[in-house]
């Protein structure tokens, strides 16, 4: 067991550089400069645009941010007018944001120049090995998940 867990913390540190230097770059570019959305807003706008409307405290945990840090992401991504809060009909307590009309064009717009960016990146490889890693990517997110449900 022991020399598994030493593999898995050279398998990490490699796998954090190597994610860093290929992928990170396609969270970063920005299709449309008009609102000059940081990183942080952009991977926001992707999540709340593929959950339709997330609660702050999810949109925190996806991001792994502090509630102030949300908030304060929230506010400038609601005076760009991208995003809005609503608050939950049954529980008063709890607020939905979402995106709004034009949230959800630059949404599309990003999720568009994603693709284009993931597909370049990947041009290098095969048709079977890219269903080879998109089958095993699957399969370390749901481990992965299943070590962050047990804590």
């Amino acid at each position: 067991m022991n020399k598994a867990i030493e593999n898995i913390k050279y398998d990490l540190i490699k796998f954090m550089s190597l994610f860093h230097r290929l992928f990170t770059p396609v969270f970063k570019r920005e299709v449309d400069n008009r609102y000059n959305c940081t990183k942080n807003q952009v991977r926001a706008i992707m999540i709340i645009g593929r959950s339709k409307k997330i609660s702050p405290t999810i949109l925190g945990k996806c991001m792994d941010m502090e509630k102030g840090s949300i908030t304060s992401l929230i506010d400038a991504l609601e005076s760009m007018n991208l995003v809005y809060r609503e608050n939950d009909l049954e529980d008063k307590r709890k607020t939905w944001i979402q995106l709004t009309k034009e949230g959800e064009a630059y949404y599309y717009k990003q999720e568009e120049n994603f693709i284009k960016q993931l597909e370049n990146t990947l041009k290098p490889l095969s048709d079977e090995e890219i269903i080879k890693f998109s089958t095993n990517l699957s399969s370390l997110v749901k481990i992965m998940e299943k070590v962050r449900d047990s804590q």
